[in-house]
């Protein structure tokens, strides 16, 4: 079962979202310096999904919002703030809501399903002598 975002979780990811984005703002209008506006914010990056694994927070949308991030013009846009305040949004949000949201989740989800295979049993072959 996944927890809930507090507010202290929230204030954390949030200052450092804007923190990330406020950086690729500015430096994302620069031509031909990308990567390293990618190398300069990936601490950050590194910092919200720690923050969120170790609150126990399910990450599928935050990681959504990081790899929509990765698009190339797309990163000048504060898609990290966005993306930590709409979390915090739809948890406390009502209960179909809810139900949506998480039907959503499990439909988006980073985890592979679960694969039942047959099993036939292993048999040694007759040798006639």
């Amino acid at each position: 079962m996944e927890n809930k975002m507090s507010l202290t979780i929230f204030l954390f990811l949030l200052i450092t979202a804007v923190i990330k984005d406020v950086i690729e703002i500015f430096l994302g209008f620069i031509p031909g310096i990308n990567l390293f506006v990618w190398i300069i914010v990936l601490p950050l990056v590194i910092y919200i999904f720690v923050i969120t694994l170790i609150s126990g927070i399910r990450g599928t949308w935050i990681f959504i919002g990081q790899a929509l991030d990765l698009i190339p013009f797309a990163s000048i846009l504060p898609i990290a703030t966005v993306t930590v305040i709409l979390v915090y949004v739809f948890q406390k949000s009502p209960a179909p809501v809810k139900k949506t949201i998480k039907t959503v989740t499990k439909l988006t989800a980073v985890t592979s399903p679960k694969i039942k295979t047959k099993s036939t049993p292993v048999t040694s072959p007759k040798i006639k002598i």
